[in-house]
């Protein structure tokens, strides 16, 4: 049974869990502008608090994107910086499909329910994804995109509709022919989900190395800077 770190740092929020002998642990914080200082004292508690070293994780997961500039930066640098250091593989997760896995396990959704997260990627732009549930996971239906609320819509599907995210108050912008089950606005993504979508593809093989760990931004870093 592997151990795995997880790590997710793409909104205000801040989060790191681990799995360890079919075991979960989570610390989440809302950490605006804090990331860098809070992130490393917060894997180093989690590994103490269930006895273990870097040396003994097989494998770390972590939240590439979309999200905040600066929280996938900081992000990505502690997991390279972590991972580099002990040579583990990493396993990019993207942040979308954290929030719609989230959302599975906490209203205990079906096979076949559809997930729309959205995340608020300012300058009038959201962060749009679309995953079905399939066997305890949500699976990506489209890519991620970065949209125009008025350019935001859903594929012809059937199935529950369920609405995640800070993008979701753009809401009445969106060119949406489907009803919807429910709107959640004000949730964050978690490790704790990133940690599940991390251990399932690190089961399959599908990881990358320390120099691949790369934030996904879905926009260009000079048009982050500006925002």
């Amino acid at each position: 049974m592997s151990s795995l770190l997880a790590i997710e740092a793409s909104t205000e929020a801040c989060s790191v869990a681990l799995l360890h002998q079919g075991r979960e642990l989570e610390d989440f914080r809302m950490l605006p502008r804090a990331h860098t200082q809070f992130l490393l004292p917060m894997v180093a508690e989690i590994l103490a608090e269930a006895g273990l070293s870097l040396a003994q994780i097989d494998a770390i997961g972590f939240a590439a994107g979309p999200g905040s500039f600066t929280g996938l930066r900081v992000c990505a640098g502690v997991v390279q910086g972590l991972a580099y250091s002990q040579e583990l593989p990493v396993v990019p997760v993207s942040t979308l499909q954290a929030l719609a896995q989230d959302t599975l396990l906490k209203q205990q959704l079906s096979d076949g329910d559809i997930v729309l997260p959205a995340l608020d990627a300012r300058m009038d732009e959201v962060y749009w994804g679309q995953y079905r549930v399939a066997a305890g996971f949500a699976d990506e239906i489209v890519g991620d995109s970065l949209l125009l609320p008025e350019n935001v819509s859903v594929l012809a599907e059937s199935g529950r509709i369920f609405g995640v995210g800070s993008g979701w108050t753009y809401r009445s912008r969106f060119n949406l022919n489907s009803e919807l089950e429910s709107v959640s606005v004000e949730v964050y993504p978690r490790a704790s989900a990133v940690l599940r979508l991390a251990n399932r593809a690190f089961a399959a093989g599908r990881y990358t190395t320390a120099a691949l760990a790369q934030p996904v931004y879905l926009r260009d870093s000079v048009a982050w800077q500006k925002s």
